[in-house]
């Protein structure tokens, strides 16, 4: 469990120590939670998508992009192009960056749970 807290200390550190300056702490808050979904979604079997992120939360389209879009800019998360739902469009799976640092944390949670 000592590992899960540290992950999610280091992911909550991203938003709060690198704030942009014209940032609320209600649109920190909102990236944190985001971010957090991501980390605990994104390696289900449906891929974790801006829409299906904005149905999570019950935000528009508009709403979830903005989030995501901070959240990419920050180099935090990656938009990887997919067929969507119905196999006929493009959606963007999120990822976290993979940093040296989250696949330490990433790996010592799954070495303590074993």
């Amino acid at each position: 469990m000592q590992s899960h807290n540290r992950l999610t200390w280091h992911l909550v550190k991203q938003i709060v120590e690198n704030a942009f300056p014209e940032e609320t702490a209600a649109s920190r808050l909102q990236q944190v939670a985001v971010l957090l979904t991501i980390n605990a979604l994104q390696d289900q079997p449906e891929p974790l998508t801006t829409q299906r992120l904005g149905e999570i939360y019950g935000l528009n389209a508009s709403q979830t992009h903005k989030l995501v879009t901070r959240l990419v800019e920050r180099g935090l998360v990656t938009r990887e192009q997919i067929h969507n739902r119905l196999g006929r469009g493009h959606a963007f799976a999120l990822r976290l960056v993979e940093t040296p640092e989250l696949k330490a944390l990433r790996d010592a949670m799954r070495n303590e749970g074993k």
